[in-house]
């Protein structure tokens, strides 16, 4: 399995999409297709790092949130191969 993280920015303007709607901290997770998202954002008083499977079925957990984006693209493989598995 090789993810590729790309700016969302970047993947918006591949998709036919406004790139401006994304901020610097957002990346599309790509397998063969868009499969997830990770960004940052404002959750209780702290900057986390979101991620979140964005493929079909995702069962729970489909989401996450990690301190680090090294932690969250950890965490979104680790998912993304079990839900692959079929887990």
């Amino acid at each position: 399995m090789t993810l590729l993280l790309r700016k969302t920015r970047a993947q918006a303007r591949i998709d036919g999409l406004d790139p401006t709607l994304w901020g610097e901290d957002d990346y599309a997770i790509v397998d063969e297709t868009k499969v997830g998202r990770i960004y940052r954002q404002h959750i209780h008083g702290a900057l986390r790092w979101v991620w979140c499977l964005q493929t079909d079925p995702a069962p729970p957990p489909n989401r996450g949130v990690a301190d680090t984006l090294d932690e969250a693209k950890a965490a979104f493989a680790k998912r993304y191969e079990e839900v692959r598995r079929g887990k």
